[in-house]
C-alpha cells in the first residue's frame, strides 16, 4: 500500500482525514517537526521512507520532471481554494476515482480545479 508525506504547506488535519477515511499511512512535516526542510531534503526523506509527496509547491513538479522522474511520486495540488475542507474534498475525489489506476510511486500527478494530469515514468 502507498505511503504519503504531506508537505509543510498542507494541514495536519488533511493527514488525519486521509488516515481515517482511506486508512492511508500518511505523515505530515508539521507534526513531524520538519516543516523547515528544504525541498531537496523533503525528496530525500520521501525516497528514504518510500512516500509519495503531496504538496501545493510547484517546485516538486520540477524536481520530479528534471531529476527524480520515476524515482518518486508527487501529487501537486493546483486548486484555488486551499482551505483544509477544499483540499480534503479534492483528495477524497482523487482517491475514490482516479488513484487506483495510477502508479502513484513513480508518477507526477497535478490536480487542479477541473482535471487531473499525470506524468508517468515510461521506463
Amino acid at each position: 500500500m502507498s505511503k504519503f508525506l504531506l508537505d509543510a504547506n498542507l494541514s495536519p488535519e488533511t493527514r488525519k482525514y486521509l488516515a481515517e477515511k482511506f486508512k492511508l499511512d500518511t505523515i505530515d512535516l508539521i507534526t513531524e517537526k520538519k516543516s523547515s526542510l528544504s525541498d531537496n531534503a523533503v525528496v530525500k526523506l520521501a525516497k528514504l521512507e518510500k512516500r509519495i509527496i503531496i504538496t501545493f509547491d510547484l517546485d516538486f513538479g520540477e524536481i520530479y520532471y528534471f531529476s527524480e522522474r520515476g524515482e518518486i511520486g508527487v501529487i501537486v495540488l493546483r486548486i484555488k481554494d486551499q482551505t483544509v475542507e477544499s483540499v480534503n474534498k479534492t483528495l477524497d475525489k482523487f482517491f475514490q476515482n482516479e488513484a487506483s489506476s495510477i502508479n502513484l510511486e513513480r508518477s507526477l500527478i497535478i490536480i487542479d480545479d477541473n482535471k487531473v494530469r499525470i506524468v508517468e515514468d515510461t521506463d
